[in-house]
């Protein structure tokens, strides 16, 4: 073994620290990744005439170490079905019809229709390997040689990588025979080094970017905001060229010598050729399957009416497979006013340009060293109307993206000095021709541009960016980005709402990937919602929702119970009695229990322990009554103290702050306007009033513009505000109803002779926050707060969730809490019933 294999094995080790440290794409794929590099190490010792028949056997051990033994038996035996078919001695014809046929039966198993022998979690896997697949082995399949023809057809649907990847590259069959070792093997193997080195860059970028730039479209109220979200939602692509580097630098180091997925594509000089980049593999399909075939059959017709109808006939057929991707991979069909809104205007201007090419011939070639201000200016042009573009496809509607369309006319300095950078950035480095070849420059520049010093460079660079002493050191903005590097979870917004992009929502990351969707109480498809229960109670006054009294159900696994007053607790008496201090405690799901048993909730194992060690004088027992609901924002808990808690005469009350409460408080806000619900504190329908959702909860709010209102009610019709509209002014308003939650908290509680406290606990969120929101408005009401934001060791983050999926904090992690809050309690009321 040579010194250069030593530097691939030693650059794998660091790839593989890469991924372990920033746990890429979950606990399966370092255990696929594992697999791979020892693959790889047996794979450079074995002659070539075995290492396709190796590379099947491994891919095919990697289902039944990411899948249980009996989803990955259905697989395998699913997917030799369907490659057999392929081979019938039947004619073509026949042989379509029957393809047909078995992929209907699997698409109605798919929609539900019917039953599957396998568990939900095989479905995108096996919609991945075979949707596009399979039609292209098909075609390749008809010329191929005999010999190995078995091994490569296994190797083509079976490849490893797709086992964690459920969006995947659409490879061409013949493309992965025909580079299998078509070149010197070394050669192949330090591209694919460098293009995993590459794809861990752009995975690492991404999680940055989602959870330091991206914002929500109702927070957009001005140019600078607006600017910040189509750069978000655009840069969110480094996910897709970030995987699908990653996916084909790993088939690289089993001699599948594949062409680059995506290429400079941020600095596109025109559409044409973004759609040329943006995508190659996607692009080739597309020119295979209906460019060339339109084109030739239509192309007596002249060739730039040919080439415009070939290009319009491919987008279209885009816009319907992207929909029918997402029916394989998530299940469903949607066909929304964006995607057709999208599609049309990105394939116009594809057959624009493709027209110009034709007409204008192939342009002067630059030379490497040339900086052209034409070339700058168009890939500026290009990335800025590409932005604008995908906003619209990264909304929830297209009144939404209408509406936000409308900040640009706000202008500030952010807004302004973002326009400027991008500006700069993409003329200066767009102005340059990448594709010529470099001309040779000094010797440490040379020595740079090599494969195996660039991956070093970058495997290095982020793994001394993981390291915890460097965020230590840095500022706290910095210390804040480095850490949202290592951040797995969902950024605040998604975690409340579950948003997220087409792309984000298609690639499912551990959800998607067998040992990750099987929790300890079963798998995520199995997994049922509190509001399918028959607990949980949807109300039309001002609380708008609770727990049904005197319930006892059993809800995934656990026994969840409610007592005669509809507390998440044991039966308490309202009249308190002698000798007993009471403490009332409000907050969101974490704090009801959400996934635990009854007694495994924090809230009870504190109260034990305190009537167990605790000795106060004056009091011989302690009663914690727990009227935790879930999703209660901090209004609603003031909401249920007056409603109900203040009746059982506390002598302390914890209110609960966590991270994510602002998001609720939107949600609230949002269900009290649209429901149209009576609001019964006067300061609230004022700041309500103030932003003119008084209105919208009687629908005569004024749309966009004044003279639409006016001729709708012309002929009767009372126009309502637009969605997007209402989640702006909501947005803008729900700071000042958390600021009046927390006075009102302090107010009312302590009018009732009780003791106001925060407790600061959110669920085990990746990154909680450095400072609890509303940190200001609790520091002027005067309000002691507990701190439990740190409360989960940071290694044991991932053991201490409910599921892969849920980051509510399971029985291990309620003890964790119960452990921390008992000391911090004590103290609390030592302190305060001192002051007596």
């Amino acid at each position: 073994m040579n010194s250069r294999m030593l530097v691939l094995i030693l650059q794998l080790v660091l790839a593989g620290l890469v991924v372990y440290f920033y746990e890429i794409e979950g606990p399966a794929f370092l255990r696929l990744f594992v697999l791979a590099s020892a693959g790889f190490v047996v794979n450079l010792l074995l002659p070539v005439a075995w290492r396709l028949p190796f590379f099947v056997l491994l891919s095919l051990f990697g289902v039944f170490l990411v899948f249980e033994p009996a989803d990955g038996a259905w697989l395998i035996g699913c997917g030799l079905l369907l490659i057999a078919l392929c081979h019938l001695p039947v004619p073509p014809a026949a042989r379509a019809i029957i393809l047909l046929l078995t992929g209907g039966l699997l698409a109605a198993s798919r929609a539900g229709a019917i039953a599957s022998p396998w568990s939900a979690v095989l479905w995108p896997i096996l919609g991945s390997m075979f949707m596009f697949r399979l039609l292209l082995y098909a075609r390749g399949v008809k010329d191929e040689p005999a010999p190995g023809r078995w091994w490569a057809a296994l190797g083509y649907f079976f490849m490893f990588p797709n086992l964690v990847f459920p969006l995947f590259p659409v490879i061409d069959y013949q493309t992965f025979r025909r580079t299998h070792y078509d070149k010197e093997a070394t050669g192949i193997y330090e591209q694919g080094l460098m293009w995993i080195a590459r794809g861990l860059v752009h995975l690492v970028l991404y999680r940055l970017i989602y959870h330091q730039v991206l914002g929500d479209p109702a927070d957009v109220v001005d140019l600078g905001d607006l600017v910040q979200f189509m750069l978000g939602t655009f840069l969110l692509y480094l996910k897709v060229s970030g995987m699908f580097h990653l996916i084909v630098g790993l088939l690289h180091l089993f001699g599948f010598r594949l062409p680059e997925t995506h290429k400079l594509y941020y600095l596109s000089h025109g559409f044409t050729e973004l759609w040329r980049r943006i995508n190659i593999y996607w692009k080739d399909f597309m020119m295979s399957l209906v460019f060339y075939p339109v084109y030739f059959r239509i192309k007596q017709w002249g060739a730039a009416l040919s080439v415009g109808i070939a290009t319009a006939a491919v987008f279209a057929t885009t816009w319907v497979l992207h929909s029918y991707q997402w029916f394989w991979l998530r299940g469903g069909f949607p066909i929304t006013p964006q995607d057709i809104l999208f599609w049309g205007l990105l394939g116009s201007l594809v057959v624009v340009g493709a027209l110009r090419e034709l007409k204008r011939g192939p342009k002067p070639r630059q030379k490497a060293d040339e900086w052209s201000l034409r070339a700058g200016l168009k890939a500026f042009a290009t990335f800025a109307v590409f932005c604008f573009l995908w906003s619209l496809w990264s909304t929830d509607s297209i009144g939404q993206w209408l509406w936000m369309l409308g900040a640009a006319t706000r202008v500030d300095l952010k807004g302004v000095v973002l326009l400027g950078l991008m500006f700069a950035t993409l003329v200066l480095l767009g102005g340059r021709n990448w594709d010529a070849p470099a001309t040779p420059g000094p010797t440490w520049r040379q020595a740079v541009q090599r494969p195996a010093v660039r991956t070093s460079i970058s495997l290095s660079v982020l793994l001394v960016l993981a390291l915890p002493s460097l965020q230590a050191l840095a500022p706290a903005s910095v210390a804040e980005s480095l850490a949202a590097l290592r951040t797995t979870g969902l950024n605040v917004r998604d975690a409340a709402l579950q948003h997220r992009g087409y792309y984000e929502q298609l690639d499912l990351r551990a959800q998607l990937t067998g040992q990750e969707l099987q929790g300890p109480r079963g798998r995520r498809d199995d997994w049922q919602e509190l509001s399918t229960t028959g607990v949980l109670r949807i109300r039309d006054d001002f609380l708008e929702r609770d727990l049904l009294p005197s319930r006892s159900v059993t809800w995934n696994g656990i026994q969840f119970s409610t007592n005669q007053w509809g507390m998440r607790d044991r039966e308490y008496a309202r009249q308190k009695p002698a000798g007993v201090l009471r403490i009332a405690l409000v907050g969101p799901s974490h704090v009801m229990g959400n996934g635990v048993g009854d007694d495994e909730v924090f809230e009870f194992l504190v109260e034990e322990r305190l009537n167990r060690e605790f000795r106060l004088t004056g009091f011989e027992r302690f009663e914690i009554l727990n009227f935790g609901v879930d999703g209660y924002c901090l209004t609603q808990q003031v909401t249920i103290l007056e409603d109900r808690a203040f009746n059982f005469s506390p002598d302390v009350v914890i209110a609960t702050g966590y991270e994510a409460n602002s998001v609720m408080t939107n949600v609230f806000i949002q269900k009290i306007v649209a429901r149209g619900i009576e609001v019964p504190y006067a300061p609230v329908a004022e700041l309500l009033a103030g932003a003119g959702l008084d209105e919208a909860r009687h629908g005569t709010i004024p749309v966009p513009f004044e003279s639409w209102r006016r001729a709708a009610r012309g002929i009767g019709l009372e126009p309502r505000p637009p969605h997007a509209e209402s989640q702006a002014r909501i947005r803008q308003v729900a700071d000042d109803v958390i600021v009046w939650s927390v006075a009102r908290f302090a107010e009312v509680t302590r009018s009732h002779g009780a003791r106001p406290v925060i407790l600061a606990l959110d669920a085990v969120l990746d990154q909680p926050a450095q400072e609890l929101p509303g940190a200001a408005a609790l520091r002027e009401a005067g309000l002691p707060v507990i701190d439990l934001r740190d409360v989960y060791p940071q290694s044991q983050r991932a053991a201490l969730r409910l599921a892969p999926w849920d980051d509510h904090p399971n029985a291990a992690g309620h003890q964790i809490i119960a452990d921390r809050l008992y000391p911090e309690l004590t103290k609390f009321l030592e302190q305060e019933l001192a002051k007596q």
